[in-house]
């Protein structure tokens, strides 16, 4: 499908997409822990090159990025969980709404707690990331 051509010049129509980039997806705490506890780019990618390679730290490199992607999956899925949460209260707090509309089971049902186990489990998994950087950190070759 071509775009029609503009009277005015400049101003031919475009699709949505070539007016505006896609935005960069966020990082989420995995990643920026690593990259953080890394320094800069550069290491960073160097730690993905080690983790595809036959290096002999190769397998302790694909732990860190693979405790990383973990632990963002977490972090999304606690995202979407304290969403569901603060939707359900919404709902109780909306005035319209009559008591007789509560849940007798109460207003979270099991979402709260499932939200808390969620949330334990995810702390969980970034201290896990932190020691598999320690550890990473310290296998590294030291440069004089």
């Amino acid at each position: 499908m071509t775009n029609p051509t503009s009277r005015v010049r400049g101003t031919a129509k475009t699709t949505p997409d070539e007016v505006r980039p896609l935005p960069a997806e966020p990082m989420g705490p995995g990643e920026q822990a690593v990259r953080e506890v890394l320094g800069n780019d550069e290491a960073y990618r160097h730690l993905r090159a080690r983790a595809h390679c036959g290096a002999s730290d190769a397998l302790l490199a694909q732990l860190v990025l693979d405790t990383a992607k973990e632990a963002d999956r977490l972090y999304a899925r606690l995202r979407l969980q304290a969403a569901h949460a603060r939707d359900r209260l919404n709902d109780a707090l909306n005035c319209r709404r009559t008591a007789a509309f509560i849940p007798v089971s109460g207003v979270l049902n099991s979402c709260g707690h499932s939200t808390d186990l969620l949330a334990a489990r995810t702390a969980q998994q970034l201290n896990q990331l932190g020691l598999v950087l320690d550890a990473y950190k310290t296998a590294l070759p030291r440069t004089p």
